[in-house]
């Protein structure tokens, strides 16, 4: 993965948009009402929408804005109806514009209960808030992770935590980890807690340290949570998601280090997932004393999809900081991971003030990228979001004295970079922001900044394709046909072009029937280019579209001595010698060959009569009298 360095332009004021990556969008305020930014989502068709928390009559509610693929629509209030505070926001996105918000709303003391609302493809409100668990304790760590595939199903992993009591060890406290899964309309819960073992404590939750889950097109998922092992050492444990059935709970990052015992915690981690069930978890594992690390170091694990032999757990983990064998300069911040559907990764991280990213496949971990311009006096906590075509989007904090923004990159799927540095009107710090991605290099990133929610919109060309013409010569304009190109935001119109002219163009099937006085004998360079709605064109692979519409042509010459010779030729196609079939009049045949001669006993006159056909399956027969 090759993604370059931003030049930044000023953060006080938005800089206008480059090709993929839109215009800044205020989604509301500036205002002193708006408390935090709560997250950002969207779905394999660029639909999607971002959450955040508002104050309206003294109390905090849960707000949400759709993008429809065309559009941010105004934002609505999600926790219709509720009369406490709401907190821990979180959102997942469908296909067609389905929106799944979930949050925590305060109902008393060591009883809050955990709602979600849904908006449908097509519809213009979000429905009224059902109960997914009605009791989450008092929830001062229940940090919900939420994820949704295309088709509506979800899961959400929550934490319901006990207060810390004296036989508890510092830092650590009684609780449990939680599941539901959502079919479009219900929550259903797992009916157990998902803990590795739910009679341990669990670290008070910190942010970067809490559930995350993932779904795949199939409905199943991944769960990874940190836990601490029998030697009360946060490690970072996983298990598979089957419906409202589990795998079985494995260690992810290792008890030992080249052999050597590694008595030290995991403090941050990231999963993703794509495909059917290929992930991804990138964690910062640290050192210890006397032990077989020198410095914090990121390390990444990958599991291929479910239905390969060695999916039941992830693999051996990997250094990916690229500090090699030695101490990274300085600790590094916490890693975000991206997966695509092949296995080839992206994490993304901080050194200091840098945002680094270091892609991966399952051989290599490939020399550091940087992303910013080193103009920011902070580090980004970036994200990123990859595709199996090679485009991706990564997304970055940035701050210069009182100002402040967001660094964005998109690089299309053939290795072009576009960078921007973006900033809400109002201006001022950032003090939240997420990057949620289509899988095809698409990114919808929001962000709150001086009061205010803004919302961008990266929206990656068309994927690469391939024209498909027939591999033979054809004698009739043949009906051609190209693949649809995986792309997200809104449809694609197609031209098609041969040797460079556009013969037809603003198609929208993949298929078109080619007219006579497009083609020409001989062998042309087919192309078809797909053009989404933002003017961004891909254009297909190269193909040969071989054309012969002339019959054969068939030559008799007399020479001497009573002597004829009969020629069949094509220039374009060539001659099937197997169908050539001379008469010569006198009884005598000859078949086989482009060049027959014959020699005949009288003068004649006789009739020569020759049928033939090309290679690409135009025929001649002639008749032609000779008097040797």
């Amino acid at each position: 993965m090759r993604i370059l360095c931003v030049l930044f332009a000023c953060l006080v004021l938005p800089a206008p948009a480059f090709a993929g990556i839109s215009p800044v969008t205020p989604i509301d305020g500036p205002s002193p009402d708006i408390v935090d930014f709560g997250g950002t989502a969207m779905a394999p068709d660029g639909t999607g929408g971002i959450v955040y928390r508002k104050r309206v009559d003294g109390r905090t509610h849960i707000f949400a804005a759709q993008f429809d693929g065309n559009g941010w629509r105004a934002p609505q209030r999600v926790d219709n109806g509720q009369p406490f505070d709401s907190s821990w926001p979180a959102i997942g996105a469908g296909t067609g514009g389905r929106l799944v918000v979930a949050w925590v709303q305060e109902f008393g003391p060591s009883s809050d209960r955990l709602y979600s609302a849904g908006l449908d493809p097509g519809a213009t409100r979000f429905q009224a808030p059902v109960p997914v668990d009605l009791n989450v304790g008092e929830s001062t760590g229940t940090y919900p992770a939420l994820a949704m595939n295309g088709n509506g199903n979800a899961y959400l992993a929550y934490l319901v935590m006990q207060l810390p009591s004296g036989t508890d060890p510092p830092g650590y406290t009684r609780g449990e980890l939680r599941v539901a899964r959502y079919d479009g309309t219900y929550w259903s819960g797992f009916g157990l807690p998902l803990n590795r073992n739910v009679q341990a404590p669990l670290r008070v939750p910190v942010a970067g340290a809490t559930p995350q889950v993932t779904i795949d097109a199939t409905g199943n998922g991944i769960l990874a949570w940190q836990e601490p092992d029998d030697a009360l050492i946060d490690r970072i444990w996983a298990r598979r998601l089957f419906g409202t059935n589990t795998g079985i709970a494995t260690q992810v990052s290792p008890a030992t280090w080249k052999d050597v015992p590694l008595r030290a915690p995991v403090d941050q981690f990231s999963l993703d997932s794509a495909g059917f069930g290929q992930g991804a978890i990138a964690y910062r594992q640290q050192p210890a004393a006397g032990g077989p690390l020198v410095g914090t170091r990121i390390m990444l694990t990958t599991i291929p999809e479910t239905s390969a032999p060695n999916a039941a757990a992830f693999g051996a983990p990997r250094i990916v900081d690229g500090a090699g064998d030695g101490a990274p300069p300085v600790a590094p911040g916490p890693a975000a991971v991206a997966v695509d559907r092949v296995g080839d990764t992206a994490t993304v991280f901080s050194f200091a003030q840098r945002s680094i990213l270091i892609p991966a496949d399952d051989r290599t971990v490939r020399a550091p990228e940087r992303l910013d311009d080193g103009r920011t006096s902070i580090g980004g906590t970036p994200e990123v979001d990859i595709a199996a075509s090679g485009a991706a989007v990564a997304a970055w904090q940035v701050r210069r004295g009182s100002s402040g923004g967001v660094g964005v990159t998109e690089r299309r799927a053939d290795g072009v970079p576009v960078s921007q540095a973006l900033a809400a009107p109002a201006g001022g710090i950032v003090t939240g922001f997420a990057l949620a991605g289509s899988g095809l290099g698409d990114g919808l990133l929001g962000w709150m900044q001086g009061g205010q929610v803004a919302g961008v919109v990266v929206d990656a060309p068309p994927d690469p394709f391939a024209a498909n013409a027939p591999t033979t010569y054809v004698r009739t304009p043949p009906q051609i046909r190209w693949d649809m190109p995986a792309h997200a935001i809104g449809d694609v119109t197609f031209a098609v072009t041969i040797d460079d002219d556009t013969v037809a163009e603003n198609l929208k099937t993949t298929k078109l029937a080619l007219r006579k006085r497009d083609l020409d004998d001989g062998v042309h360079v087919l192309q078809v280019v797909a053009t989404d709605p933002s003017g961004q064109e891909t254009t297909s692979r190269p193909a040969d579209l071989k054309v012969d519409l002339t019959k054969p042509r068939v030559r008799v010459q007399r020479f001497r001595n009573r002597l004829v010779q009969v020629t069949v030729s094509d220039p374009t196609s060539g001659v099937d010698n197997t169908s050539v079939r001379v008469s010569w009049g006198d009884g005598k045949r000859s078949s086989g060959r482009r060049t027959a001669a014959h020699r005949y006993r009288s003068g004649g006159p006789f009739t020569v009569t020759v049928s033939a056909r090309d290679k690409a399956g135009n025929r001649i027969s002639s008749k032609k009298k000779v008097s040797p």
